[in-house]
């Protein structure tokens, strides 16, 4: 996800850039792959560099570790403080540089925010809410979840010296 920033190179410190970001199914590396994108995105340029700020919706595919079925889950992050360093200062990492052409590629930046947001242990809202065994299961379907005690005969029998 390129954006170009030329006005931004040479506009005096402060001078925002508004951006819309509306894309479909998306593929932020060889495993994530998202359903949509959307979102809108403010860059403002500072004395060394160009911050930016917005929020991004989302959803990707995830496995429910109750069910183990697989469901869209709804993501929304948050890009604050995120800052490209302007051509002619230096950078701390190359990804975060600002290139001589005014392009910005924010793909990385996106991808770790998503993977952050995603819940190490994802629950389908088919099952939130649902804390024991039965609830979990459906009522008529519930019969390997019963218990056959051994009869109190049999407990005196075993061993039991009364």
């Amino acid at each position: 996800m390129r954006f170009r920033l030329n006005n931004l190179l040479g506009a005096p410190v402060g001078t925002r850039q508004k951006e819309q970001l509306d894309r479909g199914r998306t593929w932020l590396d060889d495993e994530l792959q998202v359903a949509y994108l959307r979102g809108e995105l403010t860059f403002t340029r500072t004395n060394d560099s160009v911050l930016v700020e917005g929020t991004i919706d989302s959803a990707t595919t995830v496995q429910c570790v109750r069910s183990l079925e697989t469901f869209e889950l709804p993501l929304s992050v948050t890009l604050d403080d995120v800052a490209f360093t302007l051509p002619g200062f230096h950078a701390p990492e190359p990804d975060w540089r600002v290139r001589e052409d005014g392009h910005i590629d924010l793909t990385n930046t996106i991808r770790e925010l998503i993977i952050m947001a995603i819940p190490i242990n994802p629950i389908s809202p088919n099952y939130q809410g649902k804390q024991t065994l039965a609830e979990l299961v459906d009522g008529d379907n519930s019969d390997w979840l019963t218990i056959k005690w051994a009869d109190e005969e049999d407990e005196q029998g075993r061993g039991n010296p009364s």
